[in-house]
C-alpha cells in the first residue's frame, strides 16, 4: 500500500471477518473494526491530473496566492498528485491523524502545504487558523465533509458535480466542476470590484463638492449659486455618468485592496474638495471684477467644472492605457463640442475679455 501511495495512487483495502458482533452496533460513535479482519485485496485508483492544473497553480503563485491541500486521503498520495499537478511546496505534507492531540493545529498551517487524514472539524480548524493569522481564505470543496470548512471560509467555492450539502453552503458554484475556471472567476471579480470602486469615487466626488458648495453659498449670501439645472446635468453627464459607464467595462485584473469604503473616500474627498475649492475661488475672483454678468459667471463655472472634472477622472483612472487615453480624449472633445455648438441649450455665453 505504501509503495502505491508513493506512486501517487489511492489505495482501498478490502478485508473480511467472521466477527458479527459489530453488526448490532448502530451508533457510529461506538463503531469498532471486526476482530482479526483478513485482507483480501487492494483496489488501486489512479487520479488523472488535468492538463490545465499546472497553468492554474502557476497563475495563483504569480498572484501571491498560497494553495493548501486539505484532504481525508493519505497525505503521501495527495502530496505526490499535487507534485504532478505542479503545486509549489507540495512535498511538505503532514498526517494530521498522527498529530499529538496536545499540539495546536494552527502551528502547522504555515509549515505544510498538504494535510492528509483530516477530519471535517479539523478542516474547519485549519481555515480558522489561517484567518487568525491574517489570511483571507477561499475554500474549494465538493463533499459533505467539506461543509464546515466551506461555511468558515471567507469565500467558499463548490463543484456542480459535488454533494448537495456543499453546493447549499457555497458562495460560488463552478458549473463545469473545473478548478481551472478560477483564474477567470478571480479576474471577473477584480474587474467588478475595482471598477465599482472607481465609479463610486466619481459619484461620491459630486456629493462632496455639492455639499461644500451648498454650505458655502448658504453662508455667503452676497454670492449666488452659479449653476442652472441644465448645466448641472451637463457637468454630471460629462464628468460622472458617461465616464463611469465606460470605466465599468474596462478589463481590470489589479489585485483588490482591502477596505473598500476607505479606498473610495481616499480618492473622492480630495477630488471633491479640489472641485469645490476651485469653483469658490473662481466665483469670488470673477464676482469682484466690475461688469461681470451672472450669465458669464455661470458659464465660467461650467467651463471650470468640466475641466477640473476631467482632471479628476484622469487621477481616479490611475495608470494610463489606450482605453483610458481614449476615454479622456473623447470626453474632452465632446465637452468642447457641446459648449461650442449648444451654448443656448445649456444657457452658456462667451466671457468678455474685460
Amino acid at each position: 500500500a505504501a509503495a502505491y501511495q508513493e506512486a501517487g495512487k489511492r489505495v482501498v483495502l478490502l478485508a473480511v471477518s467472521d466477527d458479527l458482533s459489530v453488526t448490532d452496533k448502530q451508533d457510529e460513535a461506538e463503531y469498532e473494526l471486526p476482530i482479526d479482519p483478513e485482507p483480501v485485496l487492494l483496489v488501486i485508483i489512479a487520479d488523472k491530473v488535468r492538463k490545465t492544473a499546472p497553468e492554474t497553480f502557476a497563475y495563483f503563485e504569480q498572484q501571491q496566492v498560497t494553495i493548501k491541500v486539505i484532504t481525508g486521503d493519505s497525505p503521501v498520495t495527495a502530496s505526490r498528485i499535487a507534485q504532478e499537478a505542479g503545486l509549489p511546496d507540495s512535498e511538505r505534507w503532514v498526517d494530521v491523524s498522527r498529530m499529538d492531540p496536545r499540539q495546536e493545529i494552527g502551528e502547522m498551517t504555515e509549515q505544510y502545504t498538504v494535510f492528509g487524514r483530516v477530519s471535517p472539524q479539523q478542516k474547519s480548524d485549519i481555515v480558522t487558523s489561517l484567518q487568525q493569522r491574517g489570511h483571507t481564505v477561499a475554500m474549494v470543496g465538493d463533499g459533505a465533509n467539506d461543509v464546515l470548512a466551506l461555511k468558515q471560509a471567507d469565500c467558499s467555492v463548490a463543484m456542480q458535480s459535488g454533494s448537495d450539502a456543499a453546493r447549499c453552503v457555497a458562495n460560488l458554484i463552478l458549473l463545469n466542476s473545473d478548478f481551472a475556471s478560477l483564474p477567470q472567476v478571480v479576474a471577473e471579480g477584480r474587474k467588478s470590484i475595482n471598477n465599482l470602486q472607481r465609479s463610486a469615487s466619481l459619484y461620491l466626488t459630486k456629493s462632496i463638492y455639492s455639499l461644500i458648495l451648498s454650505i458655502f453659498f448658504l453662508l455667503e449670501t452676497s454670492l449666488i449659486y452659479p449653476f442652472e439645472n441644465i448645466q448641472i446635468t451637463l457637468i454630471g453627464a460629462m464628468t460622472i455618468g458617461i465616464p463611469s459607464f465606460f470605466l465599468a467595462l474596462e478589463p481590470n485584473a489589479r489585485r483588490i485592496r482591502r477596505h473598500f469604503l476607505w479606498n473610495v473616500f481616499k480618492m473622492a474627498i480630495p477630488a471633491g474638495m479640489l472641485e469645490a475649492g476651485a469653483l469658490v475661488a473662481v466665483t469670488v475672483i470673477l464676482k469682484s471684477r466690475p461688469g461681470i454678468t451672472n450669465a458669464e459667471l455661470s458659464s465660467a463655472s461650467v467651463y471650470l467644472m468640466l475641466f477640473v472634472g476631467i482632471l479628476v477622472i484622469l487621477g481616479i483612472c490611475g495608470k494610463l492605457n489606450l482605453w483610458k487615453i481614449g476615454l479622456i480624449a473623447g470626453l474632452s472633445a465632446a465637452s468642447f463640442a457641446i459648449v461650442t455648438l449648444f451654448q443656448e441649450l445649456f444657457s452658456l455665453t462667451a466671457i468678455s475679455a474685460d
